[in-house]
């Protein structure tokens, strides 16, 4: 594009050692049916051939900027340098391992455009590449909690905000002027680096619009992700809870938005707490005791059962207790799904077992029908040869008919010429007389 007020929207997307599969992101990032885009990779000192594979492709699109870094910055930093870079009225942030639908871009910037909103939210699905799965994910928009609006702002939204969505920005298009008017900026922390970012700019944005259709699908379970890595800098989590926590005050919310924040950091440390192993746990799990019960919550600050049953295990389990726990809860959810798993089999097989005696009833039908449209047939044949021999009837009744008048009116001429002759004398007779 050579004016950059043309640009509709950045499309920033941070790659590090992505040679695998870069390829495949930009490919749906190249087929939006959105024209007036920019995209701008930020390679972060990949030391595979990823450099390479996009450095060619901004060869054959001029719409692809490539902006090497010369130091590792993270994904946050990453996305810093593109956000800069951007000229586009919206932008959006891709991982490097997602794949947008072609529509995307076209459909979040009419919604955009038709509101004038600040940010356009969609609905994603998860991949696995090992299982070449999709999933549907629910949970990236808690719909129950938000107000049925086309748009809103987040005062609209009484209770509960930090878990109406998930806070990263992949399914987000941003306003870019709204960014850099309010100066927010990603921090340059080695995981989680998304959280404060999006969550600030969604706290202030006044016109929030949900887009109901699923755009983009995220991809889980690479191994080589850094969000499989959590362990390696799981202090990141509680760094953005304490920026966040500092925004808040600082934008004077905290009052009408402490209860919030204090659920929300139960449920989101918690699942830190569940999802990372090693020698990273114990020394995380009191960095996340410490900061939980420096909440100062009380049970009836919790929204649900759910999440006051988190803040009691935390604050009072040490942590090889919170790892019993942990490890009882999972088991007691196997046994759950085991025995879920069974009443399904078996509802399966009922279901099996009764298509199975409706398939023979059907067939039953089946057999009885076709022996009915054979016998129909058979009465067509009928009535055809019926209505044929009846024409053929009719024709020689016609002929029958035609014959009898000939002989009718042969008879006929013939007593009238026999009578006219029988009369002769008489009529002489009568001549005479006269």
């Amino acid at each position: 594009m050579s004016e950059k007020e043309s640009i509709a929207v950045s499309v920033i997307i941070p790659v590090h050692n992505a040679a695998g599969y870069i390829s495949d992101t930009l490919s749906t990032v190249l087929s939006q049916t959105l024209n007036d885009i920019e995209i701008i990779i930020v390679n972060d000192c990949s030391d595979d051939n990823t450099l390479e594979i996009v450095s060619a492709l901004a060869e054959t699109d001029s719409r692809i900027r490539v902006i090497n870094n010369t130091t590792n910055l993270g994904g946050g930093g990453s996305r810093n340098i593109g956000l800069d870079a951007a000229t586009g009225e919206y932008v959006i942030f891709l991982d490097d391992d997602d794949y947008a639908d072609n529509m995307m871009l076209e459909r979040m910037y009419a919604r955009a455009s038709d509101i004038q909103a600040d940010v356009v939210i969609c609905r994603s699905q998860s991949f696995d590449p090992a299982l070449q799965v999709y999933a549907p994910m629910p949970w990236s928009v808690r719909q129950e909690l938000l107000p049925d609006l086309k748009f809103f702002s987040s005062q609209d939204i009484p209770s509960d905000f930090f878990r109406t969505f998930v806070w990263w920005p992949w399914d987000k298009l941003l306003r870019r002027q709204f960014i850099t008017s309010h100066q927010l900026r990603f921090q340059e922390i080695r995981t989680t680096n998304d959280l404060f970012f999006v969550c600030a700019f969604m706290l202030m944005a006044n016109r929030i619009s949900v887009l109901n259709e699923t755009l983009i699908s995220h991809t889980i379970n690479r191994s080589e992700s850094l969000s499989a890595t959590r362990a390696e800098s799981h202090r990141c989590a509680v760094e953005a809870l304490v920026a966040l926590k500092a925004f808040i005050c600082q934008q004077g919310m905290m009052e009408h938005r402490l209860r919030d924040y204090k659920n929300y950091v139960v449920v989101f440390l918690e699942w830190h707490l569940n999802t990372i192993s090693g020698p990273a746990f114990h020394p995380f799990y009191q960095q996340v005791k410490e900061f939980v019960v420096a909440l100062d919550a009380k049970s009836d600050d919790f929204y649900d059962e759910f999440i006051a049953a988190a803040h009691h295990r935390i604050t009072t389990l040490s942590a090889e207790e919170y790892l019993f726990s942990l490890k009882d809860r999972v088991l007691k959810e196997l046994e759950f799904f085991q025995a879920r798993s069974s009443a399904l089999q078996q509802e399966v097989e009922t279901l099996t077992h009764s298509f199975a005696g409706q398939k023979d009833e059907n067939a039953i039908l089946h057999n009885q029908l076709h022996e009915i449209e054979e016998r129909v047939t058979e009465q067509e044949q009928n009535i055809r040869q019926l209505t044929d021999k009846n024409n053929d009837m009719h024709h020689e009744m016609t002929i029958k008919q035609q014959e009898f008048n000939e002989i009718y009116q042969h008879h006929k001429n013939l007593i009238s010429s026999l009578s006219w002759k029988l009369t002769k004398p008489l009529r002489v007779v009568r001549r005479f007389f006269k």
